[in-house]
């Protein structure tokens, strides 16, 4: 059951909302039409039926219908806002939503999973019959062109910066550990790996 509660200059605006919802819209749970309004803030008929509507437990949908502020009972609801007009496909989809019980809801819930996941399965189909008959290929030319281009740079960075300390002979190589320690820190993780040294005293 919808009913609306309104102040009297708004008796117009609640008039065709009543012929909108009379023979295109009815619902299973109590909702409660308010047209806020500045003489539906001060009136106690208005107010009482708000007071009414929140012990019954009923859906409560504001209709702001000016610029006045809602009052504070309704300071939680979720409003339209018909200030500059009345919108009907508006309060017809607004009206709809609050008549969903928590069953409609789930369901709901569930025809909108069942169709992404339809929607997934259907993509991850496609996409493994593509691999599979060769439709989609991975780069690889386009990995090992970039593999070749980082062993480059990484190649070309250390051996021009460490041509100079590098070791040539038995004596360098002896030296090795402060030869690394005088490479650039930044170096250290590439050279590390393969740093030797013979121990001191071999032949």
């Amino acid at each position: 059951m919808i009913r609306i509660t309104y102040s009297r200059d708004r008796q117009p605006l609640a008039e065709m909302i009543r012929d909108d919802l009379a023979d295109t819209f009815q619902v299973s749970v109590p909702i409660l039409i308010v047209l806020v309004s500045k003489q539906s803030n001060a009136d106690p008929h208005v107010q009482a039926e708000i007071e009414s509507a929140r012990r019954e437990r009923a859906h409560i949908l504001p209709i702001l219908t000016d610029s006045s502020a809602r009052p504070v009972a309704l300071a939680a609801a979720r409003a339209l806002d018909f200030s500059r007009g009345y919108e009907r496909e508006r309060l017809l989809q607004r009206l709809a939503q609050a008549a969903m019980t928590p069953a409609d809801i789930r369901r709901a819930n569930r025809r909108a999973f069942t169709l992404i996941a339809g929607i997934a399965a259907l993509i991850f189909g496609i996409a493994v019959v593509a691999i599979v008959s060769g439709g989609v290929a991975f780069p690889v030319a386009e990995y090992n062109e970039e593999a070749t281009f980082q062993a480059q740079w990484v190649d070309g960075l250390i051996r021009e910066t460490l041509a100079h300390v590098q070791p040539h002979g038995t004596e360098d190589a002896l030296r090795f550990a402060a030869t690394y320690e005088a490479a650039p820190t930044r170096l250290h993780y590439y050279i590390r790996g393969t740093a030797t040294a013979l121990a001191k005293g071999s032949a």
